[in-house]
C-alpha cells in the first residue's frame, strides 16, 4: 500500500512539474484583456481570448496581430478598430451601442418590463371578486317559470 501512494505522489510530482503557467506573463496578460473582446470565428462560442480549440484557426490568425500592436504601444480600442475595420462587427464579443444595435441593448429591458406589466395586470384581475351576472332572484325565477312551463307541456 505504501508503495502505491509513493508512486502516485511522484506521479503528481512530474504533472505538477511539466505544467507551464503563463498568467504571470504581463503581454500575455494584455492580450487576453483584447481578446476577451473579440468573437472566435473558428464556430465555438467563445472569444479569442478564451477559445480553447486545439490549433484553432482564428486565434492563431488574430494573436499575432494583437501582440504585435501591443508591443508597438498601440492601446486597446486602436487594436479593437483595426480589427472590426478588417473582419466587420461581427468580431466584436458585444455590439457596440450604436445604430440597430441599440436595439439589442435595449429589447431584454424592455422585454422584461413588458412581462412585469403583463403579470401586474393578470395578478390583478385575478384577485378581483367576480361580478355576478344578473341578481339571483331574477335569474333563477326566469328559470324556475320555464322549468315548470316545460314539465307542464311534458304531462
Amino acid at each position: 500500500m505504501r508503495g502505491w501512494a509513493l508512486v502516485g505522489g511522484v506521479v503528481l510530482a512530474c504533472g505538477l512539474a511539466g505544467q507551464t503557467v503563463t498568467s504571470g506573463d504581463p503581454m500575455y496578460v494584455r492580450m487576453r484583456a483584447v481578446g476577451e473582446k473579440l468573437k472566435c470565428q473558428c464556430s465555438c462560442p467563445y472569444t479569442v481570448g478564451s477559445c480553447n480549440m486545439l490549433n484553432c484557426h482564428f486565434r492563431d490568425q488574430v494573436n499575432p496581430q494583437i501582440r504585435a500592436d501591443l508591443t508597438a504601444g498601440v492601446d486597446e480600442t486602436t487594436i479593437l478598430g483595426k480589427l472590426r475595420a478588417k473582419y466587420g462587427t461581427v468580431i466584436l464579443a458585444a455590439p457596440p451601442a450604436e445604430g440597430f444595435n441599440v436595439v439589442g441593448w435595449v429589447m431584454p429591458f424592455a422585454a422584461l418590463a413588458g412581462g412585469l406589466l403583463l403579470l401586474r395586470r393578470v395578478m390583478l384581475r385575478w384577485r378581483r371578486p367576480k361580478a355576478a351576472l344578473a341578481p339571483a332572484g331574477m335569474a333563477s325565477e326566469k328559470y324556475r317559470e320555464q322549468i315548470e312551463k316545460e314539465l307542464a307541456d311534458l304531462e
